[in-house]
């Protein structure tokens, strides 16, 4: 293997590690496919660290000359047709249908499989409020309610994911409008449970994601990774937590709760 192919295997090999962190991938997934990516791709001496965000790796030039890269991963978003497009390419390469070029080819596609667009994020924030909100003990007339709430939530959060506002104050900001909403209503119209539409909106945020994968981490001996990723997980309901409370002390504030 010649200098300049090394070259971009190691890259390709790193950009499909990233690619699988960035959109969701377990910790372990993403360390057993960079492996076998490597190996299938004839890097020798490949080792590879990884954790929540970020990823060390080092290997041997065909000349014998350690080489180290480091790429981090500063925020998760789940998308996992990206993972399951970079898992397919990782299987052809160890079974040898692919080389360099076309495994290079193939993960620019899969790296630009487009995301769901913000309608369909805002519809499945409403259904899935509305939905909860029925599940966990609402009545008929709390399902329209729960569903302005996430419908809230979804706005709240679009808005400020344009401007790269950090998450734990858009969540605490998300539920505060939605605990608002539900109290003002049941104000309103005492038929309405405000605590039925509050829960079934506020399952819309929850960190589930973060907990069952740091949960995973932790049992596949990544205890480093899921720490980090149950901390995250805790910071996140903390955040909600506090928007609720600080909804219900507004609320009460104004004689409406």
């Amino acid at each position: 293997m010649t200098e300049d192919l090394f070259d971009r295997a190691l890259e390709l090999v790193m950009d499909g590690g990233q690619t699988l962190l960035a959109n969701g991938g377990e910790v372990f997934r993403v360390q057993q496919t960079m492996e076998i990516m490597a190996a299938s791709l004839g890097v020798q001496d490949f080792h590879v660290y990884v954790l929540t965000n970020g990823i060390f790796a080092s290997a041997h030039l065909p000349g014998g000359e350690s080489v180290t890269l480091v790429r981090h991963v500063p925020t998760v978003s789940i998308h996992l047709g990206r993972v399951e497009a970079v898992n397919e390419l990782s299987r052809e390469l160890a079974a040898g249908k692919l080389g360099v070029v076309e495994a290079e080819q193939k993960l620019a596609a899969a790296r630009a499989l487009p995301r769901v667009t913000p309608r369909r994020e805002v519809l499945a924030c409403i259904a899935g409020a509305a939905g909860f909100a029925y599940l966990f003990g609402g009545t008929l007339a709390d399902v329209p309610v729960a569903a302005v709430a996430g419908l809230l939530e979804a706005l709240v959060c679009l808005h400020f994911g344009r401007h790269s506002i950090n998450r734990m104050f858009t969540d605490i900001v998300a539920a505060f409008c939605c605990t608002v909403w539900a109290i003002a209503v049941q104000a309103v119209v005492p038929a309405v449970s405000a605590n039925a539409a509050i829960i079934g909106a506020l399952m819309v945020l929850t960190p589930g994601v973060a907990l069952t994968m740091g949960v995973r981490d932790i049992l596949n001996g990544d205890y480093l990774s899921g720490s980090i990723r149950l901390l995250d997980a805790l910071l996140i309901a903390g955040s909600i937590a506090g928007g609720v409370v600080l909804g219900w002390i507004v609320a009460r504030g104004l004689g409406v709760a």
